[in-house]
């Protein structure tokens, strides 16, 4: 049985280092690194997404040797997604179509209708992809009993009309909102970051999880909750492509254990950790457990010493 399940898009990169360095035909997107983020915990983790029909066999292949479930892949005509990722620092990058891309309609209308397999996994992470067609999973999977454990990542780059996330009604349906604070503040502009938080999680009674980079995370849960900070690790870092991703599927990986939400937090920056170690989802270290947990133990530390 698949227990957690990642919906969105897969991407085939070529990524741009802010040292100028160029990592050519990266197999990448939300859906791929998230379930990577997720799979450093769990084992059971399916991925349902599309690539053009010109590499389904390549990243079918390779995506099952990592571990993850792979019945939720299917190929669309052309060459699916492929991206420009140019980083212009560690943390700030711009993601901008080749010219012999699908796009990004054409990724989302090509999804096939989720298994059967997948509709009765635990978890569910919606992966960037065009506002409409996250809302739209918001609902679909929302509908399913009992309530499943959903959370949520966007996307403000200019090649989408994220004006769509304004009205956020669509937060009664998920578990946890799961931004970075680039996405809020080109979305929403909030004169207080934290005030937002704080009124968006005791609006809906969510939870909210702000990405912030090397920064690590802000972490709020329900109404009258203070906004928590989980910082990032120390580690040497090789591409961060994908880190925001991938501290979603950790995130989703806690709840579905039944974490608290500070572990959950927590969880997420450890799978980041990894990630960021590697040039690719795919290339991302497979930690013991005893890494895992020290990773694990040393960022939970330190939010307890912040909160003392």
């Amino acid at each position: 049985m698949i227990d957690i399940v990642t919906i969105g898009w897969l991407t085939i990169d070529d990524i741009v280092l802010p040292n100028g360095r160029c990592h050519k035909q990266v197999l990448g997107g939300g859906a791929l690194y998230s379930a990577i983020g997720a799979r450093i915990w769990h084992d059971r983790v399916g991925i349902h997404s599309v690539t053009g029909e010109k590499y389904i066999k390549t990243v079918t292949k390779e995506i099952s040797q990592c571990g993850l479930d792979v019945t939720g892949l299917n190929s669309i005509g052309g060459r699916g997604l492929e991206l420009w990722i140019l980083h212009e620092t560690e943390t700030e990058k711009q993601q901008v179509p080749k010219l012999t891309s699908s796009t990004a309609q054409e990724m989302d209308s090509g999804r096939r209708r989720l298994p059967e397999a997948y509709v009765s996994s635990r978890g569910f992470h919606i992966a960037p992809q065009t506002p409409a067609s996250s809302i739209a999973n918001v609902r679909y999977l929302s509908s399913f009993g009992p309530e499943p454990i959903i959370t949520l990542d966007i996307l403000a780059d200019t090649y989408i009309d994220s004006n769509q996330y304004l009205d956020l009604s669509f937060l009664e349906s998920v578990t946890a909102f799961i931004p970075s604070r680039e996405e809020i503040y080109r979305i929403w502009h909030p004169t207080n970051l934290n005030d937002w938080i704080k009124e968006q999680a005791a609006t809906y009674n969510r939870c909210i999880a702000v990405k912030l980079g090397g920064m690590g995370s802000l972490v709020c849960e329900g109404a009258q909750a203070s906004v928590l900070h989980v910082p990032a690790l120390g580690v040497e870092v090789v591409d961060t492509t994908g880190a925001g991703d991938s501290y979603c599927g950790g995130f989703l990986a806690g709840l579905v254990a039944g974490r608290p939400v500070i572990e959950c937090a927590v969880m997420g920056t450890v799978s980041a950790s990894f990630v960021i170690q590697a040039c690719g989802a795919l290339a991302t270290p497979t930690p013991t457990a005893s890494e895992r947990a020290d990773r694990f133990s040393s960022v939970l530390r330190r939010v307890a010493e912040w909160r003392t």
